[in-house]
């Protein structure tokens, strides 16, 4: 009895040593090898990790501009959005200059509350391929 508790002790001390190591190789950058741009977007539209991604801001109530860079041209790509919180829906609202972002190479984000049906404030994943 006294084994098997000391076993899943040091399995489970092991299983956190290996997910907190692994957690801070990707504090710097976002390590993402097949996307040509992607960003890891806060609810305040700060930027918490990106590649290839000029600047990210907070437009208004959820309305978030994301830049990329002038290698990526944002026209022709195909642009993955992934909700950061459960009770909430991104979607692509314009893409280039927008009338929200009025910068080139933007990609404007909606983020909406699917129960009221309103704009709200919440951190999305972007991926662009």
């Amino acid at each position: 009895m006294l084994r098997r508790i000391l076993a899943g002790g040091l399995a489970l001390t092991a299983t956190g040593l290996v997910l907190a190591v692994g957690s801070a190789a990707y504090a710097d950058e976002l390590k993402a090898p097949y996307a040509r741009a992607g960003a890891v977007v806060d609810a305040d539209g700060r930027l918490n990790l990106g590649k290839n991604i000029v600047a990210t801001w907070r437009a208004a109530t959820g309305k978030y501009c994301v830049q990329v860079t002038h290698d990526v041209d944002v026209t022709e790509a195909v642009i993955q959005i992934t909700p950061r919180h459960a009770l909430r829906l991104p979607h692509i609202a314009f893409r280039n200059p927008s009338a929200t972002c009025h910068r080139d190479n933007t990609i404007t984000v909606n983020v909406y509350n699917p129960h009221t049906a309103r704009l709200a404030d919440s951190g999305f994943d972007l991926s662009i391929s």
